[in-house]
């Protein structure tokens, strides 16, 4: 149960909750772009232009970050794994810069169900349905995962800054809608497709080096829908597909988005609930 709740958090920043009508996602809502079939240019630059080219590329997606001192937004929400599948939900993001992180879920007819704050040390949350709080380390979403999970990787996540990219690029493919790289970490290998006139995200996936382990876990995450907010590209639609062992599908797609606006963090522990 554990190392489920770290999961659901840190990868979509808020935990499963009870639907009372669950719908399947497809698949399809996933969308993998093969950029194999796409048609690429040969590529026949010198290596001192191919390094200039990708030192504009990072510099590029790196200019598309969206800074901010304060978001408020509000997603419809939808989550699937081999167990369980809900819809319907609505989900509150507040989130203060480099600070702390505020969720709310809420169902139809039951309103909140529940809520969770983050910070770069803890993790508090509570679940009405089952009148639990659960009270955590942030590292233990490493320890239990074992991957370098951190504040500010859930923070870029829900934002929609790239994760994981280092520079460290190999494997460029560019077409004229797409390009296509790998990056290197230490116990992961980075994919990205961005789009070739603006460098906006549109795909990244994340993978165990280890391509014979049985257990290979990999993320993938789709960005769309792109929103002008202040000079800032906002992706209002994500999809999620997370594999391991099983597969866990999220759909986020934001409804409202502000930023730079007041906000407050309320997070009262009821004292009847049973700490896990």
């Amino acid at each position: 149960m554990k190392k489920t709740l770290l999961l659901i958090i840190g990868i979509a920043g808020m935990a499963f909750t009870a639907c009372r009508h669950p719908k399947q996602l497809a698949r399809n809502t996933f969308p993998a772009t093969d950029t194999s079939k796409l048609a690429a240019h040969r590529d026949t630059t010198s290596a001192e232009e191919r390094n200039a080219f990708i030192e504009n590329m990072l510099k590029g997606i790196r200019n598309n970050n969206i800074n901010f001192n304060t978001f408020s937004g509000r997603m419809k929400l939808a989550f699937e794994n081999e167990s369980k599948s809900h819809n319907n939900l609505t989900a509150t993001i507040r989130m203060k810069k480099d600070s702390i992180i505020w969720v709310s879920v809420a169902a139809p007819i039951i309103d909140e169900v529940m809520r969770a704050v983050i910070t770069p040390d803890s993790l508090k949350l509570y679940n009405r349905m089952d009148k639990q709080v659960f009270l955590r380390k942030m590292s233990d979403a490493e320890d239990l995962l074992n991957i370098p999970f951190d504040f500010k990787t859930l923070q870029d996540l829900l934002i929609g800054n790239p994760v994981y990219l280092t520079d460290s690029v190999f494997g460029l493919v560019k077409t004229p809608a797409v390009i296509s790289f790998s990056c290197e970490n230490p116990k992961f290998t980075s994919l990205f497709n961005v789009f070739a006139d603006d460098y906006g995200l549109q795909q990244s996936k994340v993978m165990d080096k280890d391509s014979l382990n049985p257990n290979r876990r990999s993320c993938e995450l789709t960005y769309g829908d792109y929103a002008n907010v202040a000079g800032r590209k906002f992706p209002t639609v994500r999809r999620i597909f997370v594999e391991e062992k099983s597969v866990t599908k999220i759909a986020l797609d934001f409804t409202r988005y502000d930023f730079d606006v007041p906000l407050s963090f309320p997070f009262n522990t009821p004292a009847s609930y049973k700490r896990m």
